[in-house]
């Protein structure tokens, strides 16, 4: 929804690969990564890659060791980008 209305174009982000190309046609700057942060637009590779994306916002806005505090009480391996 973000690449249709113009919000994304040029700048980088995740999506699931299902949609890489779409978004690639929308101008966007398609990074096949699980978590994407470009500033203040921060996108995931898929579904599972949101709990990743959700505990970097976490770090980012807070500290790591709150993020990866979550990550135990979740019982989840995290990704850090």
């Amino acid at each position: 929804m973000l690449a249709h209305a113009s919000l994304v174009e040029g700048r980088r982000a995740g999506t699931h690969r299902s949609a890489q190309v779409d978004l690639c046609d929308l101008g966007v700057k398609v990074v096949d990564e699980r978590v994407v942060d470009d500033g203040d637009l921060v996108t995931s590779g898929g579904v599972t890659s949101g709990i990743d994306l959700a505990l970097w916002v976490v770090e980012r806005e807070f500290s790591r060791d709150l993020a990866d505090q979550v990550a135990r009480r979740m019982e989840y391996e995290r990704f850090r980008p």
